[in-house]
């Protein structure tokens, strides 16, 4: 499982990178850390609005969901979704179906563990450019869009620094998110997208503890100021 991403690129960078501009864009700030224990937002290009950045929730929750965020993770930890929830879940079903989005990251955050102890490290693109990962979303009641990332087995590559999980994110090229995106594209190929997801070159990075604390705590005094 996939608790923490990064999204450290500026808006700009972003912008260029895959040719879409954000629907808001005061709204975004790079942040080195996302942290799905806690409510936060992802930068997503959604079925309904290819065109454009906008923003949803880290958590799945069903189609027009009334409750708060905390309350539906308490009984159901949906940072992240397998084929098979999206298969058989029936509130998940139609989300596959007609709500598939993309996820924009610059890397994201495993762990590996050795004698006894974990150790962490921050997966990114080798020109450490911005990137899509295949994800679901749902529309709340109030509006606001809710996401998840799909995962599936680890690589050869990301199972040398993630063995916490066999489950990482699905990286969408470019070239295929129009594909991932349309509503033409049959589900067959969807379900390959996801069951034999195509490599792109990733680095490897080692993280301390420390680097989470530090970015963390960073993130707490800036909410309270």
């Amino acid at each position: 499982m996939i608790y923490k991403l990064s999204n450290a690129a500026d808006l700009d960078g972003i912008e260029e990178e895959f040719g879409l501009r954000f629907r808001y864009p005061k709204l975004y700030t790079p942040n080195p850390l996302i942290n799905g224990t806690e409510e936060t937002n992802l930068s997503v290009v959604t079925m309904q609005d290819k065109n454009e950045i906008t923003f949803a929730i880290w958590g799945l929750m069903p189609q027009e969901f009334r409750e708060d965020w905390d309350i539906f993770q308490k009984h159901a930890n949906t940072l992240n979704v397998q084929l098979q929830d999206l298969e058989n879940v029936e509130w998940m079903k139609e989300s596959f179906n007609q709500r598939r989005c993309l996820i924009i990251v610059s890397g994201f955050y495993t762990h590996l563990v050795q004698q006894g102890t974990t150790k962490s490290y921050y997966l990114s693109r080798s020109d450490e450019k911005p990137f899509y990962l295949a994800g679901v979303y749902n529309v709340l009641e109030d509006g606001f869009q809710c996401s998840a990332l799909i995962t599936s087995k680890t690589n050869t590559f990301v199972s040398n620094y993630h063995d916490i999980s066999n489950l990482a994110p699905i990286i969408i090229p470019k070239d295929k998110a129009k594909d991932w995106l349309s509503q033409e594209t049959n589900m067959e190929d969807i379900k390959r997208m996801v069951e034999n997801p195509m490599e792109i070159k990733l680095k490897a990075k080692p993280r301390s503890h420390a680097f989470f604390h530090n970015v963390l705590s960073k993130a707490h005094m800036g909410t309270q100021i």
